[in-house]
């Protein structure tokens, strides 16, 4: 029994890597709203940070957040909101501002080139990256973004656009984007490495368990053998 549990021991020394991980992609920090929304009315974007404080956008964010995703939005001005006269339901437009990647300003700036496409949370209609080589200002769907950084905590990135990202743009000038679009590279080394670590762990597990058996099977048939020996030279 001793070396049994010795054994058990062991196999959970070996699997609390695993599931450490599988925390870590479950448990996530919660979602700053009101942080958020005064980063966004400081910078006067009042529209978007009333619309932020709205359950619905707020429930958005928090569901990409608890598939540990960084999420970019590309806020647009009070003016964008004023002149809407986009055929759209607004939550959709919302969707299709919103990119489930870690787009930092240098990505945006220098490594994505014109054409490039970047997921949206309107599945299966991404951006368009439009800038230009020689381009002094970066733009996607033909909008300028014009603040960087207006907020960036690690998980919720927000820059600030002069309008909103017209969905029919893309199918209209960009057929060929539909479908899945380019997401950060960084991240999809971070989901690989994940995996890879996810696989490793769980083998590591399966190989001390393996060995466990083998070793308990082991025992019994030892103790079986001397059990029988016993009884031979007792009769």
């Amino acid at each position: 029994m001793a070396k049994f549990s010795f054994l058990f021991f062991l196999f959970l020394l070996l699997l609390l890597p695993t599931l450490s991980q599988a925390s870590k992609t479950t448990n996530n920090e919660p979602l700053h709203v009101s942080a958020i929304s005064n980063a966004l009315s400081s910078k006067g974007y009042n529209e978007m940070s009333l619309t932020l404080l709205d359950m619905t956008f707020k429930a958005l964010l928090s569901t990409q957040q608890s598939l540990n995703t960084t999420v970019t939005v590309f806020c647009p001005t009070d003016k964008a909101f004023y002149y809407l006269n986009y055929p759209h339901d607004p939550f959709t437009l919302l969707q299709y501002q919103t990119a489930p990647s870690n787009l930092d300003k240098e990505t945006l700036q220098n490594s994505l080139p014109y054409g490039s496409k970047i997921d949206t949370l309107l599945h299966g209609h991404p951006q368009v990256v439009t800038k230009l080589p020689g381009d002094t200002n970066t733009s996607i769907n033909g909008v300028n973004i014009v603040d960087w950084d207006i907020y960036h905590d690690g998980q919720v990135i927000l820059y600030g656009v002069d309008d909103f990202f017209d969905p029919a743009f893309q199918i209209l000038k960009y057929p060929w984007c539909d479908g899945v679009g380019v997401t950060n590279n960084q991240e999809d080394k971070d989901l690989e490495s994940e995996a890879v670590y996810l696989i490793f762990s769980v083998y590591s597990a399966l190989v001390v368990l393996t060995f466990g058996l083998v070793y308990l099977l082991y025992v019994y048939y030892d103790e079986c053998r001397e059990d029988t020996d016993d009884y031979i030279e007792y009769v």
